[in-house]
């Protein structure tokens, strides 16, 4: 059984809650949306899905818009599933994209600079309070800026 094909997968473990559901994206890849925290408790669950939609799928994008925690734990599955995806051939790049990136995700990306390893696609939900861009882009996206999250907010930095 892939849970990739299931549709839905939802984790309750103990007060915490993370729903995550799996959708096509139009193009025959999958878009992976992972809403709630993302911890220790349920991390081997979020890695199994991922990789279980980057074998099935040709492409998969991962929604982190509604992500309100993330531990070790649960930024170890999207490196693991990222791994999958470059080892798997092809360009991992292109198989394994971010789509949409709260504030607490940018933010851990940045303290452990692996924002690098999470290509962001683009959309309109690439765009965090204000209008700033989540994706690497400035502001109005027309040149380089890096977006850094901070207790603030998400703000520009060279």
């Amino acid at each position: 059984m892939s849970l990739a094909r299931e549709g839905t997968a939802t984790t309750t473990p103990g007060d915490a809650q993370l729903t995550v559901r799996v959708e096509p994206d139009g193009t025959g890849g999958a878009v992976v949306v992972l809403v709630g925290e993302v911890d220790l408790d349920c991390a081997t669950d979020v890695r199994d899905v991922l990789i279980s939609a980057l074998r099935s799928s040709p492409h998969v994008t991962v929604d982190l818009a509604a992500v309100t925690f993330c531990d070790c734990a649960g930024l170890n599955a999207l490196l693991r599933a990222r791994l999958e995806a470059m080892e798997a051939g092809a360009d991992g790049v292109l198989r394994f994209r971010i789509h949409g990136m709260s504030v607490q995700m940018a933010r851990l990306l940045d303290l452990t600079d692996t924002r690098q390893y999470f290509p962001v696609a683009a959309g309109p939900d690439a765009a965090g309070p204000d209008g700033d861009r989540l994706d690497g882009d400035g502001p109005d996206g027309d040149g380089p800026g890096r977006a850094a999250a901070t207790e603030g907010g998400v703000h520009d930095r060279p």
